[in-house]
């Protein structure tokens, strides 16, 4: 019990470092309002409530939404089924909960996911799972790729985050059960309605879901677990109902008619390694990636160590080769359907998972490392050593010395920082104020059109898009459509 102090320590510390990150980001959400398409996919579900105050007769605005959306614009239909629930349609106070949910999803999927693998199937220490968690878990939630989109902005999280995060749960779930013999009826039934809900959500998380359970059954053959084999047939039928009913949609075919250049399918696949490169080499590897390898080692290593000589590691090369498909495998239906590599909440959940593999190589390497090169054969934690505790204590002063220079010069760099900044600032406030009063003028309007002057302040992290001067705008008829109100304007 000594001998793991430091361990807990650390851990301890970072638990207690994301939890204080948290706090503005969190608090912040106070004046978050929603916008744009949070309007148009959640009319039926708004006017439901207001007209009826129940529960089920908003589910069923939220269905109708599925049915018209799947026929006539998209047919990710159990994304679309979230987003006509966003929670201002209950009040649009009800919208500060976003943040909330969207930082809960991904921390409660990433450490679910971590606790089966690294607790259930390797056995490792509290403290190392912890550990490595909250790396993950700070890194994600300060360096997230679109912040705004990612976690304030609800449609766009809803359609991204959401399904990312069921996925990873879904991953979980499956390895619970191949490797748990208890309660698998339950588990079952959980991985199944997991699995429809991911082929329903967007096309990137369905196909890395498609590639990781055809990888995982033909391992399975592979190695004549014919036990296994089974576990995971049954949710991947799950998944393939749903994800067909997804891709055969009428109307993908009216939204692929508003898209001016697609490319093939080959040249798709080309591109997406393309982008995968330059996205690593030149957008998405800088100090602070390197800090977050850098610190993850010592944790790993002792991951590592605890499995010992239980793995073989005989694929050193073939595991970056295949994550490296797997992430290029994400640019891809974007690029096939639009021409483009994505906007940022497609590369959100790009950027997550490029964590999650990050972790997965690193362990791979030191696995080999310590396989083959007979290192690391005593049983004390290194992480206690002294050596260690100097080299976590100098990437401390080195994050904080390089953090804090970034984020004075743009305290944008960090959700954290952005959040404070705001807050201090009194834009937050301003925002928020602005906002309130204009959804009192909208609830409470009783002509056919209304003008309403367009959003003056726009804090980083709180505000995405607004509406037009041009009462067609798609922004504006959106809204329209929420309030029920025949024309709104925009005016400067």
């Amino acid at each position: 019990m000594k001998q793991n102090i430091t361990e807990k320590r650390i851990a301890g510390f970072l638990i207690i470092v994301f939890i204080l990150a948290l706090i503005p980001v969190l608090y912040i959400g106070k004046y978050n309002y929603p916008c744009a398409d949070d309007f148009g996919f959640s009319a039926y579900s708004h006017i439901a409530w207001e007209e009826t105050h129940s529960i089920l007769q908003v589910v069923i605005g939220a269905l109708t939404t599925v049915k018209e959306r799947w026929f006539g614009w998209q047919g990710t239909f159990s994304s679309i089924f979230v987003m006509a629930l966003q929670p201002a349609v209950f009040g649009e106070a009800g919208y500060r909960l976003v943040p909330w949910i969207m930082i809960g999803a991904m921390s409660f999927s990433t450490l679910f996911l971590l606790y089966i693998i690294v607790r259930r199937v390797m056995g490792v220490r509290t403290s190392v799972y912890l550990g490595i968690s909250m790396i993950y878990l700070i890194f994600a939630l300060e360096c997230m790729v679109d912040k705004t989109q990612g976690f304030f902005w609800f449609n766009g999280a809803a359609h991204y985050i959401i399904p990312h995060s069921v996925a990873l749960i879904l991953t979980g779930l499956v390895i619970w059960l191949i490797k748990n013999e208890k309660h698998k009826f339950y588990k079952m039934v959980l991985a199944c309605i997991a699995a429809f809900f991911v082929g329903g959500g967007n096309y990137i998380s369905a196909l890395v879901t498609a590639i990781l359970f055809v990888s995982a059954s033909i391992v399975a053959i592979y190695t004549r677990k014919k036990e296994y084999v089974k576990l995971i047939l049954l949710p991947f039928i799950f998944f393939f109902i749903a994800f067909l009913t997804n891709i055969c949609a009428p109307g993908n075919a009216v939204r692929q008619g508003e898209v001016g250049y697609r490319p093939g399918v080959v040249k798709s696949i080309m591109l997406s390694f393309y982008y995968c490169v330059e996205y690593i080499t030149e957008t998405w590897f800088d100090w602070t990636y390197i800090i977050f390898i850098l610190i993850l080692i010592p944790f790993l290593w002792e991951l590592v160590k605890t499995i010992g000589n239980k793995f073989n590691y005989r694929f050193p090369i073939l595991v970056p080769i295949g994550s490296f498909c797997l992430l290029s495998a994400m640019f891809t239906p974007s690029l096939y359907a639009m021409g483009e590599a994505g906007g940022g909440r497609i590369f959100n959940i790009i950027f997550l998972d490029y964590l999650l593999l990050i972790i997965l190589n690193i362990f791979y390497i030191l696995g080999w490392m310590y396989r083959h090169c007979g290192l690391g054969k005593s049983k004390e934690s290194c992480i206690e050593s002294r050596n260690i505790k100097l080299y976590l204590l100098a990437l401390l002063c080195l994050t904080i010395f390089i953090g804090g220079l970034y984020s004075r010069v743009d305290p944008n760099y960090f959700t954290s920082t952005s959040a404070v900044k705001s807050l201090i600032s009194g834009e937050a406030a301003d925002y928020g104020e602005e906002t309130r009063k204009r959804t009192n003028r909208l609830q409470n309007n009783d002509q056919q059109s209304i003008q309403l002057e367009i959003l003056k302040t726009k804090p980083y992290l709180l505000y995405y898009s607004d509406i037009g001067v041009d009462a067609d705008d798609w922004k504006n008829n959106s809204m329209e459509r929420y309030y029920r109100i025949k024309e709104i304007w925009g005016i400067y």
